[in-house]
């Protein structure tokens, strides 16, 4: 028995410097408390992290990117065009604090999307020139779901692989000059990152986190652990789906149809068609500048939408 012992005793003293050793290659609290990014992207000099938002945006395209920002420490924050309340489109109301005059640098753009209010913005000449500006200095310039419409608008996509959200992604990404990659939940290319539909945003978010805490023993993981931690991040669906290859075909045809009804048919209006690269190096006339008026008959409840120059 004492033989046993004292077998088993050197075994575990043979086992403490593994032990041990295995530990000191994950970083425990006081040194996960006392990380910071890299570049620190929240500091003044970088211009913080700035999610745009927008009448019509989808909620979680930008409170998914902030709450997992949020529970890194990198303090973001929302920009509308101007500082005001924004409705989402499920009806949620938002108090933004800071407009486009406030933010003239961002270490990290997060773009929005939604659906006609995403391609509404996408041709807004002033959103364009904006995030054109904002992104000559960002460490990174993303976008989550449909919010690649918009910055392809601004020509930031062309000749950038990019993935969005999965409806028509491939034919609406060309139009742009990207080279899609919509199978993909999240992208990058160089500083441009492009996450796909709306919870894609989460993901996105999450692996610029473990680019910016690099800096640890384990490449950002322990740090990108702790926050999934933090939001209980293990997703797991009752059913499979979320995607067209995961998706049955009949489902999937009867939700593409629909969109289409809603995106790029007679009602309410073909948004997609109106999709396309602007030049915002210049003054450009405001899109549908030759109708200045509303057309004569807009049945109601649908109104006259000046952006986009359909009745909505």
């Amino acid at each position: 028995m004492k033989k046993i012992q004292h077998i088993i005793a050197v075994a575990v003293i043979a086992l403490v410097p593994a032990l041990t050793q295995a530990a000191a290659k994950h970083l425990d609290h006081n040194a996960l408390m006392s990380l910071q990014p890299s570049p620190n992207v929240k500091d003044a000099e970088y211009g913080g992290v700035g999610i745009f938002v927008y009448d019509g945006m989808n909620s979680l395209d930008a409170l998914g990117p902030m709450q997992t920002f949020s529970a890194a420490g990198l303090k973001p924050f929302l920009i509308a065009k101007k500082a005001g309340f924004v409705t989402a489109s499920n009806g949620l109301k938002i108090d933004v604090a800071k407009g486009f005059a406030d933010v003239t640098k961002l270490g990290i753009l997060v773009v929005s999307g939604g659906a006609t209010a995403t391609a509404a913005q996408a041709n807004d000449v002033e959103v364009l020139n904006w995030i054109k500006a904002i992104d000559k200095t960002t460490v990174y310039t993303t976008s989550v779901c449909t919010g690649s419409w918009i910055l392809g608008s601004a020509g930031l996509l062309q000749g950038k692989k990019a993935t969005s959200n999965w409806y028509r992604g491939d034919e609406i990404l060309k139009k742009f000059g990207a080279i899609p990659q919509s199978k993909q939940r999240y992208v990058f290319d160089k500083k441009l990152v492009t996450g796909a539909g709306v919870t894609a945003g989460i993901d996105m978010s999450l692996a610029i986190i473990q680019k910016l805490y690099a800096n640890d023993l384990n490449k950002g993981k322990d740090f990108t652990q702790a926050v999934m931690l933090d939001l209980q991040y293990d997703p797991k669906p009752p059913v499979t789906g979320g995607s067209p290859s995961k998706t049955e075909k009949t489902v999937f045809e009867g939700m593409q149809l629909m969109y289409d009804m809603f995106l790029n048919g007679e009602s309410p209006y073909d948004a997609i068609k109106t999709l396309k690269i602007h030049d915002v190096t210049g003054d450009l006339p405001e899109p549908n500048s030759s109708s200045s008026t509303a057309p004569e008959v807009c049945t109601p409840p649908k109104k006259w939408h000046a952006a986009m120059g359909h009745c909505m």
